[in-house]
């Protein structure tokens, strides 16, 4: 009953004219480390190709770096304290080109974070003493195909995992739209120059006032009166 009234108060209204992007944060365990790049395990497979953003270590001596996932593949699955078996990652990602004061913090880094193995400098890989998790953070860009003043659905090549929250960015004509996102479900849609495009289905939450009145008159002023 609930979601009859739900699609009443806010009917969704198809469109391929709204583009958007989000940005999406992935857990990883750092596993070796050299200055030209790193080897990681996360439990999401990353995408060949794709770009992220991270850092590496805490406070003044946190090294902000960015490189491109050039291997994934599956290494093995863990099970969960709730009983799942989920699977695990490795991936290997090299740095983009990095500027001198940022090679010196990475090079300091690497002085006080990794063990000493004289057959992995051979390779000019070093394995990390303290695997602490960091952040993957990328982002990825989307067509709507439908819109409501609740939420969207979207097509992307980057699908997000149910339940996650992702910070939403749309352009409304000559408005940004900016929110968090619920992901409701995720599903393969078709294959795209050999890559696979997603279905995603899109909560908003946390809206303020100011961003939802900006999509409220989008929709008023366009979507409606095409209807």
């Amino acid at each position: 009953m609930s979601e009859k009234v739900e699609k009443r108060r806010y009917p969704r209204f198809p469109t391929d004219e709204v583009e958007g992007s989000f940005s999406y944060s992935v857990r990883a365990s750092v596993d070796n480390l050299s200055l030209g790049g790193f080897a990681v395990r996360t439990g999401t497979q990353l995408q060949v190709g794709r770009k992220y953003n991270f850092r590496l270590g805490d406070g003044v001596d946190a090294v902000q770096l960015e490189g491109e996932v050039k291997w994934c593949r599956l290494a093995g699955t863990e099970k969960l304290d709730t009983g799942d078996v989920v699977p695990v990652y490795s991936a290997g990602i090299e740095f983009d080109d990095i500027l001198t004061g940022t090679a010196e913090k990475l090079h300091l880094f690497m002085e006080k974070n990794v063990i000493l193995d004289l057959k992995q400098r051979i390779f000019g890989r070093l394995k990390v003493e303290k695997e602490d998790e960091i952040d993957l953070e990328t982002e990825s860009k989307f067509l709507v195909k439908q819109l409501s003043a609740s939420g969207m659905l979207i097509i992307t090549e980057l699908p997000p995992k149910p339940e996650s929250i992702v910070e939403l960015e749309l352009q409304l004509n000559d408005h940004s739209f900016e929110c968090m996102g619920r992901v409701v479900y995720a599903a393969e849609v078709d294959l795209v120059e050999e890559e696979l495009r997603y279905r995603v289905g899109i909560e908003f939450v946390r809206t303020s006032k100011e961003q939802l009145q900006i999509l409220e008159n989008f929709i008023r002023n366009e979507l409606e009166r095409e209807e």
